[in-house]
């Protein structure tokens, strides 16, 4: 079992396509304060005062704090990533999940292994965890959520779930 960080992107994407079900086939996940009060604000249904069994709320140390207040003063992250990566540079996670261009860049700059949405539909279909029709309907809500994707991304994403299962 894995351990990860997310930031709000990915929980709230998987969230949207019916998802977030493939979280606890692949491990644990640690959310950041500022995370939490995000996903409270997006979905609040979901994300009610008792977190699923599969995900904890961490608190940030000072000094996590003070680097995620630095990155986010000096416009290179917003809130919930600046706290998540924060986070994942302390707690060493297996992956930090994000869905933000700028936290992935800065994440994979510091030697995190990252995973956004897609990854992880295409991981937990890798990993044989579930079938290739419900990998491309997971895939398809994924298109639909407010996950903004490129053509291209689409395109190879598609392609990369084919190439799985042949």
């Amino acid at each position: 079992m894995k351990r990860l960080v997310a930031d709000t992107g990915p929980l709230l994407h998987l969230h949207e396509a019916n998802a977030l079900h493939l979280l606890p086939l692949i491990g644990t996940t640690e959310i950041a304060p500022h995370v939490l009060t995000e996903l409270r604000f997006h979905a609040p249904k979901l994300w009610p005062e008792q977190l699923p069994p599969w995900a904890s709320a961490k608190t940030l140390s000072s000094a996590a704090q003070q680097r995620a207040s630095e990155w986010q003063n000096a416009g290179l992250l917003h809130g919930g990533e600046a706290q998540a990566l924060a986070l994942a540079i302390e707690q060493k996670p297996d992956w930090f999940l994000t869905d933000d261009a700028g936290a992935r860049l800065m994440a994979e700059s510091l030697g995190i292994e990252t995973r956004g949405s897609i990854g992880i539909i295409l991981w937990v279909a890798a990993m044989r965890l579930i079938e290739r029709s419900e990998a491309e309907t997971l895939f398809a809500a994924l298109e639909k959520s407010s996950l903004w994707m490129s053509s291209r991304v689409r395109v190879q994403a598609r392609a990369a779930l084919t190439k799985l299962f042949t």
